[in-house]
């Protein structure tokens, strides 16, 4: 599957290959990703590291905008008018900027210049888990099947649409949550949800044993019901491990697909959800030389300080995480004022020191 994909690449390249780079997928590989696929992808290459991860216009991603404007033309989106920009139209998903995008492909510029190119073999992958703590570190599930679980997620934007339950669903058909295990659902969206539940698969998820969430945000970010609490070990589809993030900083979250998260709701364990003998991954990087650039000047603009002084503190890690700097679980607090967030600022990395610093 396409978490799958981004597991690996995350676990294989974990050496910041691709640290504030933007990275293209290009390949005869694409075309075998369903945008359900291209979407976890895509999502996750920030905690890869990259600045954005960006898939080619070609005939899936018409495909898949032909049956969303038809979907917006008969129901509207999500209740919004479809003439929104008083056109009569969506402003985005309608048949002129179809037409266009097929008339003007978004392509990259032939003289493009890559500064190094990722190879990976989609036929070696097979699936791993990623964790904990970090996208950097992956094991074969088969290699994990030792470890009990606690909890398992089936959440968030990235892993919870009509296709990853589905696959899900197939896993848990006919078959119970393991006793001592609390597996949570949550549909990415509240369409998403009404598409699982049209399919049947959503109550085949609940028939397992399953525990229904809201659609949206929710235990991916440290919010609401479903935490992880000190010492137990969670499974999610989701795409941050990050310490602290889904709960207690004392508690371990592992990423991985879909399919897994499930067979491992169902085991207690962490599980494979069908036979199939692991390969080694077969990529490779290739870098290339930057032509020289001429030289620039940078001109300081005014009341801008030329100079900053003052004391620093050193944080020995390096690329430390967004939930490290700031928990994500304070994001969504309305009414949270400057002080209490100077209060907790890098409390996943160090509690103390919001003590050491002014």
């Amino acid at each position: 599957t396409g978490k799958d994909v981004i597991v690996t690449l995350c676990g294989y390249f974990n050496k910041d290959e691709v640290l504030n780079h933007a990275v293209e997928f290009a390949g005869d590989g694409v075309p075998s990703l369903s945008i359900d696929d291209r979407l976890a992808i895509a999502n996750m290459t920030t905690e890869w590291g990259a600045l954005a991860g960006v898939f080619p216009i070609d005939d899936v991603t018409f495909e898949w905008l032909e049956k969303r404007i038809g979907f917006v033309e008969k129901r509207g989106l999500a209740g919004v008018p479809s003439d929104i920009d008083g056109s009569g139209e969506h402003p985005r998903m309608n048949r002129v900027r179809l037409d266009e995008l097929k008339s003007h492909p978004v392509t990259a510029d032939e003289d493009a210049f890559y500064a190094k190119e990722l190879k990976l073999d989609l036929g070696s992958v097979t699936p791993h888990v990623s964790g904990p703590h970090h996208v950097k570190v992956m094991t074969p599930v088969p290699q994990m099947k030792d470890v009990k679980i606690h909890k398992a997620y089936l959440v968030s934007c990235v892993n919870s649409r009509v296709q990853d339950l589905a696959e899900a669903a197939q896993v848990v058909q006919g078959k119970k949550v393991s006793d001592g295990v609390k597996f949570y659902i949550a549909a990415a969206s509240s369409e998403v949800q009404a598409e699982s539940e049209r399919r049947g698969d959503w109550q085949t998820l609940l028939d397992s044993g399953a525990i229904e969430l809201p659609p949206g945000c929710g235990p991916c970010i440290g919010l609401g019901e479903g935490l992880l609490e000190d010492g137990e070990v969670g499974i999610s589809a989701t795409n941050r491990n990050f310490k602290g993030r889904m709960g207690s900083k004392q508690a371990e979250a592992y990423l991985a697909s879909p399919a897994v998260v499930a067979a491992s709701a169902i085991a207690g364990h962490m599980a494979m959800p069908f036979a199939m003998e692991t390969s080694e991954i077969k990529a490779s990087i290739q870098m290339a030389a930057k032509p020289a650039a001429g030289e620039s000047s940078v001109t300081i603009i005014d009341s801008f300080p030329a100079a900053v002084e003052g004391d620093v503190v050193f944080c020995h890690l390096d690329n430390l995480n967004t939930d490290g700097i700031y928990p994500g679980k304070y994001t969504y607090i309305d009414d949270f004022t400057p002080e209490q967030q100077a209060g907790v600022v890098m409390e996943n990395y160090d509690p103390e020191f919001g003590k050491l610093v002014k």
